[in-house]
């Protein structure tokens, strides 16, 4: 008979099963304890998951809004910080893999310094670009766990620019060091930040840099 036909799903699974998040939700509140915002996700939701696009604000003042899969940040999108005064400030914004920064994005520094270029697992990895603040420093090619590794250009904030090799954030192997206090150029190598050999010579400043300033014909 039907009505003894054995049901393959119980009647409390379908029950959990309906009560499951799906789709767009307004803000849904966690309970833990407010402490500079009360936590909060506002977005879409897939099998109880926020999955897909929506703002997730925790206790502390993080916020982020942009793509997520299986509760993870994953996909692009943009994390800020919200002061105690309610001021918001950007810290990053670009790619993500299961709630890690990983690829390219910017990262916005509470010492105000600015990063561009790629992430792996969170940590600088790859050829990217960084100025220290109020522009004192700056440093353009690739990292290793956070650290300078491989071919770059360093600019100290005298102006002096070195560029060649790096290993683990310090001067390792060949490279050049322009001293333009000095007018010299110095090539040589260098282990462990200090350069163990080289030559040096004095360079014309403007064979290196032009004049931007016209400078009238003179008529004979």
């Amino acid at each position: 008979m039907p009505f003894l036909k054995v049901q393959k799903v119980t009647w409390c699974e379908q029950r959990i099963e309906s009560c499951k998040r799906n789709g767009w939700r307004h803000a849904i509140y966690s309970p833990q304890a407010k402490r500079i915002v009360k936590a909060h996700y506002k977005g879409e939701w897939r099998n109880d998951k926020k999955e897909g696009k929506g703002i997730g604000v925790s206790s502390n003042g993080w916020m982020y809004e942009g793509d997520w899969l299986k509760d993870h940040k994953h996909g692009y999108g943009i994390l800020s910080k919200i002061s105690k005064d309610g001021n918001i400030r950007k810290v990053y914004a670009g790619n993500w893999i299961e709630g890690k920064k990983h690829g390219f994005g910017s990262n916005w520094y509470r010492d105000e310094s600015y990063y561009e270029g790629t992430f792996q697992e969170n940590k600088r990895n790859g050829y990217g670009r960084i100025w220290y603040k109020c522009g004192s420093r700056y440093y353009q090619g690739t990292w290793s766990n956070d650290r300078y590794h491989g071919e770059g250009i360093f600019i100290q904030e005298n102006g002096n620019l070195y560029e060649g090799q790096f290993i683990n954030g310090k001067k390792e192997g060949r490279g050049v060091f322009y001293h333009f206090d000095s007018h010299q150029v110095q090539k040589g190598r260098w282990e462990n930040d200090v350069c163990i050999n080289s030559t040096i010579e004095d360079i014309d400043y403007h064979r290196l840099y032009p004049t931007l300033l016209h400078i009238p014909r003179i008529n004979s």
